[in-house]
């Protein structure tokens, strides 16, 4: 760590024999002059804000440089007198070397410095120069030449830090080359030298500022707690790649319902410098040339998309009519996987085998992966259950013979939609009917297996994982031992990371990660649901409360885990939905959307970059992990009208009304305007109104009990209709 200083501002920080005390040394006496400003050494153009830098090697990939800017008001408290070294230092009225406590004047400014001119050249600075807080900005330099993989690198690397951030200034746009400042400390001699390099930088961002009251030990603290969290976020996260990378364009089958929930997607292509065409139907809202839809797509090309044998010709027409070359095609919905792989393999674009995708999208074929003979079978209608649960020949047992409890789903589905837990045979036909109500699918029957909820996400690489996480998923209504076959298993809640043991994790990514492979998918972005039959962990209430703690995953009491088994549940060849996919986002800074379009394109060596987690490893949380976090579900209370009774949409009221919990609440999304009309279910599921996703750096246990206060807290007002 090399630090330096400005020539005749606060030279030779940190001082030697350095106190954070505010009290003035009774040992020297009060000078018999008044104290002079620096101005007076210097000359009226040194009247500007004392500052150092410090200059620091983060890590193999990155150099950092911290500026910090003291208040002026500082400056013009302060004499000058010699060091141990002969620098000038300043000093207070008798004597003491401080950085605090001090209270000045300033009458006027000189003109811009050249570091000012630096910084304001960036968009950062204070607005004014005479500032009464500490300022501190950290330019981030990496140390090889490349080519930037991501222009919002530093705004996703960032979100949620700890410390404070005012603004993020990312300097370079995707694909362009970024060429390293070659520093030595020796180089960096002088403000100008300083300012060269934030005009340099790849990035700089710019801390909320610090007390003016802040002693020096205070800012050594302080900037050695920064130098650490930088270390964490970027030590294992390349932000260029040395290889040219060419602009690519990809095509999205079927564009998202809405800008909530499309916007990821579109930012992430912004970012990652692909452009963006759009094919959907007639009518769909990203079609009109406006300014504000031409920031989210290049084009977009109405397609008629009716679910027919013609779909993937329709699509295929419309792609080779666009005059531009199309390099990837991707799709986020269910029912367009299998069209989509026989777009790309028409185009002979990257893509997954089409049998993989129907697979995936058949539950029940899926299932057959992992299947016990005579436990799954699939009914198309009451007729066909019948016959399956008839007897054989001479009365014997019949084929499917699998014991309850048992689920009952549709084939082609998402969301849990019409999907019921049958505990007796007189509810399997109520079950069965629901189910192949839905899409017109058939119903597939399976067993339920008792044991902790799970998603578990990949991004995979030629069958190679480069990312893994575990989610937990509390009990929901039909997991309860008296639930009901009208009972759902919507989600309520989502908990990372993982409170599984590491071992029984490892199974997971082996189980799951075989399956996929199984399947036929080598590349691209998996949300996986499963359960952990046989784990050594259980939900139940826990503390010191006798048994009044929160709910979690705990370790069982007694007999631990024996002959754990992952066991699959569904495979959705996507990122998880747009809700579920923040908590990732945030938690282990992965952009699932970034990553599912980068593998579309065939972008190898970007989608290794982008499966980078954090490189936290604090103790009690799985490695990359920044904090543990809690997806928050806001079901609708009842059917009716929304109402927002305060003008304010429910989730901003609740931070205003609750800043204790504000402080948790990472993000917060509602769904529903005034005067738009509620159901209890929408499509056989929960019909949600909002989802918030609260943290902690403390523990999982406040992260789950922050978000229980929340899902109490937030007022979501339903009117119910007159008739």
């Amino acid at each position: 760590m090399a630090i330096g200083v400005l020539p005749a501002q606060v030279n030779g920080w940190p001082p030697a024999n350095t106190s954070d005390s505010d009290s003035e040394s009774a040992a020297s006496p009060p000078p018999k002059t008044p104290p002079s400003p620096l101005s007076a050494v210097n000359g009226p153009s040194s009247l500007r804000r004392p500052s150092f830098w410090e200059l620091v090697p983060l890590c193999d990939l990155y150099s950092i440089v911290h500026v910090v800017l003291l208040p002026i008001s500082l400056r013009l408290s302060y004499t000058t007198s010699s060091t141990h070294n002969g620098a000038s230092t300043p000093t207070g009225p008798n004597g003491t070397t401080r950085v605090n406590g001090l209270n000045g004047h300033c009458q006027h400014l000189a003109p811009p410095t050249r570091l000012a001119g630096a910084l304001a050249g960036l968009g950062l600075g204070p607005s004014n120069w005479a500032a009464t807080g500490v300022s501190v900005f950290t330019a981030i330099l990496p140390t090889a030449d490349g080519y930037v993989n991501h222009s919002d690198f530093l705004t996703l690397r960032f979100q949620d830090c700890p410390f404070p951030i005012s603004k993020i200034q990312e300097s370079v746009g995707p694909l362009r080359r970024y060429t390293a400042c070659r520093l030595s400390p020796a180089a960096v001699s002088s403000e100008d030298a300083v300012a060269d390099l934030i005009e340099q930088a790849a990035g700089v961002i710019q801390w909320a500022d610090l007390e003016a009251s802040a002693s020096i030990l205070d800012l050594q603290r302080y900037l050695l707690g920064l130098t650490h969290e930088l270390r964490d976020r970027l030590n294992n996260a390349p932000w260029l790649t040395p290889h040219p990378i060419a602009r690519k364009r990809v095509a999205l089958i079927r564009g998202r319902p809405s800008l909530t929930a499309g916007g990821p997607v579109y930012r992430a292509a912004r970012a990652l410098g692909l452009d963006l065409v759009i094919i959907d139907d007639e009518g769909h809202w990203l079609q009109p040339d406006t300014d504000e839809n031409k920031i989210h797509r290049e084009a977009f090309l109405a397609t008629d998309m009716t679910e027919d044998s013609g779909v993937a010709d329709r699509i295929l027409a419309s792609i080779t009519r666009y005059p531009l070359p199309i390099h990837g095609v991707f799709t986020l919905s269910d029912n367009f996987f299998a069209t989509t792989a026989r777009v790309a393999a028409s185009l002979h674009l990257p893509t997954n085998p089409v049998s993989a995708f129907e697979t995936a999208v058949d539950k029940h074929r899926s299932r057959l992966l992992q299947d016990v003979p005579g436990h799954t079978a699939r009914v198309a209608s009451l007729a066909e259950l019948d016959a399956l649960l008839a007897p054989g020949p001479n009365n014997t047992q019949p084929a499917f013979n699998a014991p309850f409890p048992l689920i009952v789903k549709p084939t082609k589905g998402w969301s849990s939609e019409c999907v019921s837990k049958v505990s007796n045979p007189t509810d399997l036909a109520v079950a069965v009917r629901k189910a192949t109500s839905r899409h017109g699918s058939a119903a597939v029957i399976e067993p339920f297996f008792d044991g902790p909820e799970i998603d578990a996400n990949f991004i995979l690489l030629d069958g190679e994982i480069l990312f893994f996480e575990v989610a937990d998923e509390p009990p929901c209504r039909a997991d309860a031992d008296g639930a009901s076959v009208h009972d759902t298993f919507s989600p309520e809640a989502l908990t990372l990371p993982s409170a599984l043991p590491e071992r029984e994790q490892e199974v997971v990514r082996e189980t799951l990660g075989g399956l996929l492979v199984k399947a036929g998918f080598r590349t691209g972005v998996f949300h996986v649901e499963a359960r952990v039959v046989g784990s050594g962990c259980e939900y139940r209430a826990g503390g010191e409360e006798g048994g009044k703690g929160v709910v979690d995953l705990l370790p069982r009491e007694g007999e631990r885990g024996k002959g754990v088994e992952c066991k699959l549940i569904e495979i959705n060849a996507r990122p998880p939905g747009f809700r579920v996919s923040v908590p990732s986002r945030h938690t282990y800074g992965v952009d699932f959307f970034a990553a599912h379009m980068l593998a579309a394109a065939g972008e190898a060596e970007r989608l290794r970059l982008v499966a980078r987690p954090f490189d936290h490893t604090d103790e009690g949380r799985t490695k990359g992990a920044q904090y543990w976090s809690r997806l928050v579900y806001v079901p609708a209370p009842k059917e009716g009208v929304v109402r927002w009774p305060t003008g304010l949409a429910p989730c901003e009221e609740l931070k205003r009304r609750r800043p204790d919990l504000a402080g948790n609440i990472v993000l917060a999304v509602d769904y529903c305007v005034p005067g738009e009309r509620v159901g209890m279910f929408t499509d056989g599921a929960r019909t949600y109104v909002a989802h918030l996703l609260v943290c902690s750096r403390v523990s999982r246990k406040e992260a789950i009990e922050a978000g229980e206060e929340v899902l109490r807290a937030l007022k979501i007002e339903v009117e119910e209709e007159t008739a």
